[in-house]
């Protein structure tokens, strides 16, 4: 345990877990990334070590929580990460003494850096790469949000509602491994090593219908897309989205996304998180088509003193699209289909 005035900072235990879920759900601002399931998630389908950090006042309660996990990768190096939107706090002494521990960790299990995936900090980092989350205010009426759509793309969506299309809600999260076997080939395409399916089953295990929303797009029957999203009281998460390329239905991936919008705005949602993508990125442009807002979230590199900025893998990883990216692509899907689930076994997100 460490701390920070009145503030001591532990790590989560299984016992934890309820009040931890707890502080998520009263927290506004609280992301898809920060429900106490994950540590479970990690522990379930991953190898990797999980380490929630918890700060606590001196009455014992929670005012902020850091979920970070420990990765050996032969691939990056042994590293410390956040997960996406890094610290939740009630308190800025809380994001300092949350920071400061996770340092001392990075330090204790002679990790060669720490990563921070966006959220609050407590202070300049070594290395700082720029990326942004989109967001829609949700929280209006449909026919508010339509407007505010950019003509084309609300032109985009009025093709697509005129083909053979159905976008319907997998409440039962039953199609989740059709899902993943489509979102395979999409990463693949992208030269990217594919989660394996036991990630998707362990969110349904360890989050539940409650926190996980399972949208799937059909051309004549045939499953051809979807989005999961990660539900929190202030914000719907796109967790992870694709639709299959189809000269057939070019547009199908506009209905999808005005469904979901449609969605959130009749349950009330606050704000749609459309996730995080490389400034001015084609994926960064087609987000900005709806309406919403970006902020910035970057991802701060904190190497072990001594270590050099350009020894951290995960940042060359996150570079662009290189040769290993180019060669993952052309090898065969069902080779990359066994090999790669065991490649991100200890690169849950990159």
């Amino acid at each position: 345990m460490t701390s920070q005035a009145d503030i001591a900072v532990r790590e989560l235990a299984r016992q934890d877990l309820e009040a931890w879920q707890g502080f998520v759900d009263s927290m506004p601002d609280a992301g898809g990334m920060h429900h106490a399931g994950w540590y479970e998630v990690l522990g379930d389908a991953y190898w990797v070590t999980p380490h929630f950090l918890m700060a606590m006042n001196r009455d014992g309660r929670i005012v902020g929580v850091l979920s970070l996990y420990h990765s050996r990768s032969l691939v990056t190096g042994p590293y410390l990460s956040s997960l996406e939107d890094g610290v939740l706090a009630a308190r800025s002494d809380a994001v300092h003494a949350l920071l400061e521990a996770a340092r001392g960790l990075r330090d204790r299990l002679r990790a060669r850096y720490l990563q921070v995936r966006g959220g609050a900090i407590d202070g300049a980092a070594a290395t700082a790469m720029p990326t942004v989350r989109t967001f829609l205010a949700t929280g209006q009426p449909a026919d508010h949000l339509w407007s505010a759509i950019k003509k084309k793309t609300r032109w985009a969506i009025r093709q697509a509602e005129k083909q053979p299309l159905v976008v319907e809600q997998d409440a039962d999260l039953r199609e989740l491994p059709a899902f993943h076997r489509i979102y395979a080939e999409h990463v693949h395409a992208l030269g990217t090593p594919v989660m394996g399916v036991d990630g998707l089953h362990a969110l349904r295990h360890r989050l539940g219908t409650r926190r996980l929303r399972l949208y799937l797009v059909r051309h004549r029957g045939s499953l051809i897309g979807g989005m999961l999203c990660i539900v929190n009281a202030g914000r719907w998460m796109d967790y992870l989205a694709l639709v299959r390329p189809n000269k057939e239905v070019p547009f199908a991936n506009y209905l999808l996304y005005w469904h979901v919008i449609r969605d959130a705005s009749i349950c009330g949602v606050p704000r749609f998180d459309m996730g995080r993508s490389t400034p001015d990125s084609n994926v960064h442009l087609f987000k900005r088509k709806w309406g919403g807002f970006d902020v910035e979230t970057p991802y701060y590199f904190y190497p072990t003193p001594g270590m050099r900025a350009g020894d951290m893998g995960l940042q060359r990883l996150k570079a662009g699209r290189g040769l290993p990216q180019r060669v993952w692509s052309h090898l065969p899907l069902s080779l990359c289909n066994r090999v790669g689930p065991l490649l991100r076994k200890q690169l849950p997100f990159i």
